[in-house]
């Protein structure tokens, strides 16, 4: 009785263990579903929402500030000019982690400073060895990329302890304006341009693309010019009135700034055909 137990159980863990190994099965864009806009008073130039939270964060870069809103008002923000844990003497970009918290990088100081969701500082990694950072993006939630404008290069860092992993993109790249990351794939946008450099997360090169390129969980392409929006994967494509400043995404939600606008979209998704 005890053996057939033992085996009844063994059975259980394996069964558990290879339906925990299924691969999500491969889906591609259908549409772009717009389904909130917010306006800033503010001449904002990025930002990301978080689903969850329901929260917008935006970067104003002429107050050094990255603010959050909730709804139709502002519920905190984080920065100013200062020297303090919670001020920046130049902030000049930021991404946001899983779970909503912000990582902002501070171009004088040469500092990643992370706050929490709600704003409340959290801790500082310093950067060695880099000369002028201006851009960044967040491969996972222990590896960073930051764009050297002085030399030309993106470095990738460890999270964990600010040392330096490894370089690229110094025979690639002149100017970033806007730099994204996922596991697989790092992507630097020059806006006078209209083109993403696409590199590999370890720093191999692999093609030029136009317009600003980001990647969703299914590593589908979307670009994003002040045309449309188009992914390029599927035949999804929005037509796009205004100025586009940028685009993050997080999961299926994009978050698109047009003049003073954040405009929502979620990505509806079929599998593969």
């Amino acid at each position: 009785m005890k053996r057939t137990v033992l085996l009844l159980a063994i059975l259980l863990i394996l069964i558990s263990a290879c339906s925990s190994n299924k691969r999500t099965p491969p889906m591609e864009i259908a549409t772009f579903s717009l389904f909130d806009t917010v306006t800033f008073p503010e001449n904002i130039t990025k930002a990301y929402y978080h689903p969850s939270s329901k929260a917008i964060y935006a970067m104003e870069t002429n107050t050094h500030r990255i603010l959050i809103w909730k709804g139709d008002k502002r519920v905190n923000a984080i920065g100013g000019m200062g020297t303090g844990n919670t001020n920046f003497q130049s902030l000049s970009d930021f991404a946001m982690g899983s779970d909503g918290s912000i990582y902002a990088l501070d171009s004088s100081a040469k500092v990643i400073k992370r706050f929490n969701a709600d704003g409340k500082f959290i801790k500082s990694v310093q950067l060695d060895y880099v000369q002028q950072p201006t851009k960044l993006a967040l491969g996972s939630e222990q590896n960073v990329y930051v764009f050297d404008a002085a030399s030309s290069e993106i470095i990738a860092y460890d999270l964990l302890d600010s040392s330096e992993l490894y370089r690229f993109g110094r025979f690639q790249l002149q100017k970033v304006d806007l730099l994204f990351a996922n596991r697989d794939y790092v992507v630097a946008y020059d806006q006078a341009q209209d083109q993403s450099a696409l590199f590999s997360s370890l720093g191999q090169h692999i093609s030029a693309e136009t317009g600003q390129i980001v990647y969703d969980t299914y590593n589908n392409a979307i670009s994003l010019s002040n045309e449309a929006l188009v992914s390029k994967m599927s035949a999804a494509w929005l037509p796009l009135s205004g100025k586009a400043e940028s685009v993050t995404i997080f999961r299926d939600i994009l978050a698109i700034v047009v003049d003073h606008q954040v405009r929502l979209l979620k990505l509806d998704y079929v599998p593969v055909r």
